[in-house]
């Protein structure tokens, strides 16, 4: 069954969107991001939604491949690298992002300012490294 191209690159533009959004929350100044609960709760949601996006294009990958079932968010990108889909040294990222993305939802009193910010200054462009293998396995440019 052939990948629904439209649905993914919805789901690329949203991801391109929240990373937009986080790169203007990261140039803020740490005092200056903790002092306003806006700031730190936008950036909860950017982070959170672009994680989203991404299982869902994962899912979507994987269900029209007919490859295993993933039993978890982390196991979505688990299968994507052992199929050759994403590269294997960036799996374990992309774990943990899957991991970050259930404590926020699930376990939001064990997230504080100071983790996210250092998400923002350090972690932003695992966003667009996805992006690009997404877009070489499809054989398109995507950023």
């Amino acid at each position: 069954m052939p990948y629904d191209i439209e649905k993914i690159l919805k789901k690329i533009t949203i991801i391109k969107n929240c990373i937009k959004n986080l790169e203007e929350l990261a140039n803020l100044k740490p005092k200056e991001f903790v002092s306003d609960f806006i700031y730190y709760d936008s950036a909860k949601y950017n982070l959170q939604i672009a994680i989203e996006a991404m299982i869902d294009i994962g899912n979507h990958i994987i269900s029209r491949n007919g490859l295993d079932s993933p039993k978890t968010y982390a196991d979505t990108f688990e299968i994507l690298g052992k199929y050759n889909i994403l590269p294997i040294d960036m799996v374990n990222t992309y774990k943990q992002m899957a991991k970050f993305r259930n404590r926020i939802v699930h376990f939001y009193d064990d997230v504080n300012e100071e983790e996210i910010y250092s998400i923002l200054q350090n972690n932003l462009i695992d966003f667009k490294k996805y992006i690009n293998s997404i877009g070489a396995f499809l054989g398109q440019k995507l950023i």
